[in-house]
């Protein structure tokens, strides 16, 4: 008696479904999220600096 029961459906999300090169604009994008991402923390990094640095000079006068 077999108590698994295999459920055989096709998922296409890789592996050629969306043709030849269907990894290569999936990773790229994934990339280009993780570079929007990156450049978003940058920014909010400098900005943080930034206040941070017109603090000091406040305190110092």
């Amino acid at each position: 008696m077999d108590l698994i029961i295999l459920n055989k459906y096709y998922f296409p999300l890789l592996h050629g479904a969306g043709g030849k090169y269907d990894e290569l604009i999936i990773f790229s994008g994934m990339g280009l999220i993780l570079i929007g991402l990156a450049f978003l923390s940058w920014r909010a990094s400098e900005a943080k600096h930034e206040r941070r640095r017109k603090r000091r000079t406040k305190r110092n006068r």
